[in-house]
């Protein structure tokens, strides 16, 4: 690999984590890291996710991933996990309550190392070297 790849992959696992939360709710909720690097577009990827979450009240709260129940708390003010996740698009977590309404929610993002649409040649055709 270049260094150009290296400085972007440590730019991007050092950046700070984007939760989305409703700002009147006080939940907030923590999923690093917020992506993952396949080296093809379309391939699995599969990675160790640390899960946080913190309440005002004590609540019981799901996270989902899109639409699949990954892990449940009973009575929880916070909570701290470890999930392994596969993802083979950018994909969505969520936080629901009992009444199966979204709390909180943060994207988790698929990049590709390798970017074909933008890879140009580096020799013609014709070249006899």
């Amino acid at each position: 690999m270049n260094f150009r790849l290296y400085l972007i992959i440590i730019i991007i696992f050092s950046a700070p984590s984007r939760a989305l939360t409703k700002p009147n709710n006080g939940i907030n909720l923590e999923i690093k890291p917020i992506t993952c690097m396949v080296k093809q577009a379309g391939q699995r990827c599969e990675m160790t996710a640390k899960i946080a979450w913190q309440s005002p009240a004590k609540m019981n709260l799901c996270l989902f991933q899109e639409k699949q129940k990954l892990q449940c708390w009973e009575q929880a003010k916070e909570a701290k996990s470890t999930q392994i996740i596969q993802l083979s698009k950018s994909m969505l977590f969520t936080l629901k309550d009992a009444k199966n309404n979204v709390v909180a929610k943060q994207n988790i993002e698929v990049h590709t190392s390798v970017n074909q649409q933008y890879r140009r040649k580096l020799r013609s055709d014709w070249s006899v070297f």
